[in-house]
């Protein structure tokens, strides 16, 4: 879905449909404090809020809002037509575009069109004290909530049946058990319950002889499951499988949020990755795995130890357009929500509704990471490091990338010098206005005096900073300017006569310099500036003629012209910019941010993605002066109340705690969050994993341990093992173990109607519960039984998508948070804008229709067919078919089954081969005949769209591609992009659809709408322009087509657009049915199977695959 479709989507559900909001506002006033007032005050407060009020207009209350400045009200409730406010981001109406210089994106222009329809909810300042939160009352109810009181082991309690309990765990259970009237189901039997383990604990599914091995032990059950317990704890896989919770919670992606012009990839998140699998696996206690998270540069012992990687659990998350607050607060909810289940977050405006946080709290965290950056240039780690072959390359290509940035800032430097030398009297009259104004106000200077951004700012700068030095005063060319400018107009203007006598005396003044002076007599700072331009313009023209007589020329004549000469281009002259400098003023228009954006993405391109390159970790390090954060009052920037320091929870550490002293605070922060007297920590990690053993928690949330939580149904249970996981060092295996032994793990999921009378959501586990695969189990599941799995554990991230399909486990998915990868947007993946602590697990028909229809799946099935062989018939159909089970399901075939294969497989046809489908993308010429219309299908899917080949821009095509929405042309006429729709039968149609350019530059497009017959039933040029698409009564016959051409039009530039086709069967065998292009766009069809291949994938769909018993 297009970003702007989901936000828009996304948005409506927000406001219409959540039932209460998080913190007790209104579902619409939460809409706000999340999502208008953040984009106000990034985008729009700058220039009008309290301090400055461009146009009288502010932008900081609803009242001010409404009241409005010089163009009448901002905006007008529920009405959008009417709000200014909406026409000025869109530039519609003769209004200017604003932000000017970089105008909102289609999403944060849904935000405030939503915001005004929705009525402009703003909290107001005065609601009731009481509905803030009563601190003291809940800090009171706290003390007696289960999930604020001490850990203490309680005693092991007795049991009915020593016999089945044979564990702690087990006791608990049973006890529980016991006083419900219920009674634990049968063990698993072993085939079953390896499988579960395997899952489980490696999410692989298990081999034929690790089957074999346990099926056939000897030894009693008890023991044999131990040693694949032991097995699969030591595996490598363990870490990989629960590497997937953690990266959840810790909302792992490998890119950042949108932000035009920003390179979006994290090269490096990867290594924080492989950081958790090791540490998994290597059983790293728990207490220092939190602890590494938040401060592994604290606890590092060399500048490439390898568990700084472990602080991208602060890194890898949003960047929120580098909104400095928004980043800490996304640092604070998966710090207090990830590792201790309270919802921190909620007390960012004001006291938390429901749990014991005052707002003070939240800054006081906001301050330990408000002291914090990241560097600019990433550590290199000891970890697997490349080849030296691959090193010598990453080397020769990053080496070349970064040459052509650098070439970039010195042709532009040269540039900027070359324009103050042309037009050195317009740059200091803007110098001038810039004393003078605003700096806010650069582009107006740009404007009125014409000169470049790139050269104006640094320049600018640089002056100023020789002012403020004081040490030019007396230098024999720029004193006397250094002199003026260094005061305010009155007090030049009063000084001025002074200065008149002093400069026609000095001894030491250059002549020149004196001369123009004296015939000058500036009376003010302006005349004084406008002389010195005049100056500097005469000696510069000067120069020119000298080097124009001679161009090896390399001084003027006359010395004291020379010396003028030399202040401006000598080394450490007024115009010896600096290269840095230049570069950063250039992003202040478009063009340049987006030269400098694509110079950038190709050296992350090659660090992202070479494997040569050496492994980095994302870090972050303490600035030199930590902050002592004031609190924002309802969260506004502006308004600021009583500073706080950087300290721990009071309702963890109490009144007597104190503030923390080492730099940040995040080393004292992670050993607070991991303190043996911490009581959220080891219950919440303990509730998290058992869940994923049990379908459920043993305290129903795994993310909030507020007040609002339900108690947990085995509280005691809960203690126990929290108190053992300290106890044993924070070791997690050992957790994992006990879980795994215990008599309540092993049962089956036999059905029980009186249980389920009494129990039916299982709560008291009277029963194990039946689990479906997630899609990460699912999908790796698929490549193992197919032969195709590729177990290296580690590295870099996949695209999941591209063809040929990786083999990678589906731990490695490149993770776009821009654009997620459509198999993970299609199976409940979680979200990676916040910590997740358990997905949302749904059924929908596009689920059903990957594991029949996607052509990954279909290729796994054609693998396995391949691998087991198949036959003629007779009895070695019958052997490949038991071979097939056997490779699937790790057991034969039951005689009823063997016998719905074999029939199966006589009623079924060889393959056909099947046709490219309804919907056809290809390119050709622009002009279309009934006799001629050339099509070259496009044959590169990516995952989300077709393109000529794998490498984007194409070498020969250029930008020439089709998505869902719309797609881009060639280079050329000949280069036309062609949506084909290919009838499947004969009839009539009608014909309906939109395209549009939607970009006010370049040349346009030229579009057509072609017919069956050749005729065209439009044909669009257009430019920032839309037209519809139309025809009635379309006759057609089977594999006719109907066709939408787009070509450039001329100039390759800013040709991308949208599109939609719609037709609708008025008549004969397709009457009724109805094409959407949009709707439609999907992969191409997988290549036909044959009926053994066809019998593996039907196997693939069985519940007795897909889910866990």
């Amino acid at each position: 879905m297009p970003r702007l479709l989901t936000a828009v989507f996304w948005i409506s559900c927000v406001v219409a449909a959540l039932p209460a909001a998080a913190d007790g506002l209104t579902p619409r006033e939460q809409f706000f404090e999340n999502h208008v007032r953040p984009l106000l005050i990034d985008r729009c407060q700058e220039c009008h809020a309290a301090e400055i009020q461009e146009s009288d207009l502010r932008l900081d209350s609803r009242e001010l809002i409404l009241k409005g400045g010089l163009s009448g009200p901002a905006a007008k409730p529920r009405d959008t037509d009417a709000s200014l406010i909406l026409k000025a981001i869109r530039g519609e109406d003769g209004m200017e575009l604003m932000p000017p210089d970089d105008p909102l994106e289609e999403a944060e222009i849904a935000v405030l069109e939503r915001w005004v329809k929705i009525g402009l909810p703003w909290p107001g300042d005065e609601r009731p004290a009481a509905a803030l939160g009563d601190q003291t009352a809940i800090t009171a109810a706290a003390a007696q909530h289960w999930s604020f009181q001490p850990i203490r082991p309680p005693a092991i309690p007795e049991t009915s049946d020593p016999d089945w309990a044979l564990t702690p765990i087990d006791a608990f259970i049973l006890q529980g058990l016991d006083d419900a009237g219920l009674q634990p189901a049968p063990p698993a039997d072993r085939r079953t319950l390896i499988r579960r383990a395997t899952f489980d604990v490696t999410g692989l599914p298990p081999t034929a002889a690790d089957v074999a091995a346990f099926v056939n032990d000897p030894a009693d059950d008890t023991l044999a499951f131990e040693k694949v317990i032991t097995r699969l704890l030591n595996s490598p896989q363990f870490g990989e499988r629960w590497a997937r919770y953690w990266l959840d919670l810790a909302r792992y992606a490998d890119t950042r949020d949108w932000q035009a012009q920003a390179e979006l990839r994290y090269p490096y998140a990867y290594t924080y990755r492989d950081y958790v699998i090791r540490s998994l696996n290597e059983d790293k206690p728990y207490d220092r795995f939190v602890q590494e998270q938040l401060a592994a540069d604290y606890y590092a012992d060399s500048p490439d130890a390898p568990e700084l990687a472990a602080l991208g659990f602060l890194t890898v998350g949003p960047r929120f357009r580098n909104n400095g607050l928004e980043q800490a607060a996304d640092k604070i909810d998966v710090v207090t929500r990830g590792l201790m289940g309270l919802t921190v977050s909620c007390a960012r405006c004001h006291d938390h509704k429901y749990d014991p946080v005052p707002t003070e709290d939240y800054y006081s965290l906001y301050g330990v990471f408000a002291s914090c950056e990241i560097p600019e240039r990433l550590p290199v780690i000891d970890a697997q490091q490349p080849s030296p072959a691959e090193v010598r390359d990453f080397e020769t290509q990053l080496a070349s990338k970064q040459q052509a940035w650098e070439q970039y800032g010195k042709d532009l430097r040269r540039t900027a010098i070359n324009d103050l030398r042309q037009s050195v009297e317009q740059y200091m009259a803007g110098y001038y206005d810039m004393t003078v104004t605003r700096k806010i106000q650069i582009r107006g200077i740009l404007t009125k005096h014409k000169v470049k951004e790139f050269a104006m700012t640094p320049f600018a700068a640089d002056l100023d900073r020789r002012v403020r030095s004081g040490k030019l005063q007396d230098d024999a060319v720029l004193g006397p300017l250094m002199q003026g400018l260094a005061l305010k107009e009155p007090a030049y203007q009063k000084r001025a006569p002074a200065f008149h006598k002093q400069w026609a005396a000095s001894q030491s003044l250059n002549p020149i310099v004196q001369q123009k002076l004296a015939a000058e007599k500036p009376n003010t700072r302006q005349a004084l500036v406008t002389a010195y331009g005049t100056l500097f313009r005469d000696v510069l023209q000067q120069w020119a003629a000298a080097r124009a007589n001679d161009a090896e020329a390399t001084k003027l004549a006359d010395a004291d012209r020379e010396a003028i000469r030399v202040a401006l281009l000598g080394s450490g002259g007024l115009f010896d910019l600096d290269v840095d400098a230049v570069v950063t003023a250039a992003r202040l228009l478009g063009k340049a941010r987006r030269t400098q954006g694509d110079l950038q993405k190709a050296i992350t391109e090659v660090e992202a993605t070479h494997p040569g390159a050496p492994p980095r970790a994302m870090v972050l390090v303490d600035v030199d002066k930590p902050i002592t954060p004031a609190v924002l009052l309802r969260g506004e920037r502006n308004r600021r109340g009583k500073r706080v320091p950087r300290q721990f929870l009071s309702i963890l550490q109490g009144d007597d705690r104190q503030p923390f002293s080492e730099g940040s605070g995040r080393r004292e922060l992670a050993e607070a969050i991991t303190a043996a007297d911490n009581p959220l920590t080891s219950r919440l990690v303990v509730n998290r994993i058992w869940s994923r053993y049990f379908g459920q928690g043993l305290a129903t949330s795994l993310d909030d341990f507020g007040l609002r939580s339900d108690p947990p149904s085995h509280p005691e249970l809960l203690d126990h093992l929290a108190s053992q996981l300290m106890a044993q060092g924070w070791s997690l295996k050992s957790l994992h173990r006990s879980i795994l032994l215990s008599n309540t793990y092993q049962q089956s999921c036999a059905a029980n109607d009186a249980a389920e009378q009494i129990d039916p959501s299982n709560r008291w586990l009277w029963r194990q519960n039946r689990r479906r695969l997630d899609f990460e189990s699912m999908r790796d599941a698929l490549l193992a039984v197919s032969g195709n799995l590729d177990t290296t554990v580690g590295g870099r991230s996949v695209h999941l998508s591209d063809i040929p399909y990786p083999n990678r486990r589906s731990l490695y998915a490149y993770i776009d948070r821009v654009e997620l990868d459509p198999m993970l947007r299609t199976f409940d993946f979680a979200s990676s804008f916040a910590s997740t602590a358990s997905r949302s697990e749904t059924t929908i028909p596009q689920q059903a229709l990957f594991a029949m229809n996607h052509p990954f799946v279909a290729d796994c099935a054609k693998r396995i067919s391949e691998a087991v062989g198949s036959s003629g018939g007779g009895e070695d159909r019958k052997a490949d078919i038991e071979a097939l089970f056997q490779r699937i399901f790790v057991r034969p075939p039951t005689p009823s089954e063997q016998r719905l294969a074999e029939a199966f497989l006589a009623s079924s046809q060889p393959a056909a081969e099947q046709g490219s489908g309804t919907w056809q993308y290809g390119y050709g010429p622009a002009e279309r005949t009934a006799d001629d219309r050339l099509f070259s299908p496009l044959r590169f899917w990516t995952g989300k769209l077709y393109q000529a080949g794998p490498e984007f821009p194409d070498p020969q095509l250029g930008h020439l591609r089709a998505t869902s929405v719309g797609g881009h042309p060639g280079r050329t006429d000949q280069q036309a992009i062609i949506m084909r729709w290919v009838a499947p039968a004969d009839g009539t149609i009608r014909i309906t659809g939109q395209i549009e350019h939607a970009r006010d530059a370049g040349d346009g497009i030229q579009a057509r709408l072609v017919l069956p017959d050749g005729s065209q039933a439009g044909s669009w040029q257009l430019l920032d322009d839309a037209a519809e698409l139309a025809a009635e009564q379309v006759t057609v016959r089977k594999g006719q087509f109907v066709e939408v051409v787009v070509d450039c039009r001329g100039r390759a530039t800013s040709d991308a657009f949208r599109w939609r086709l719609v037709l609708e069967g008025t008549a004969g065998a397709i009457k009724g049915q109805q094409w959407d292009s949009r709707s439609d766009f999907s992969a191409p069809p997988p290549p036909p199977l044959e009926p053994f291949a066809q019998l593996a994938q039907a196997l693939l769909l069985t519940n007795e695959f897909l889910y866990l018993d």
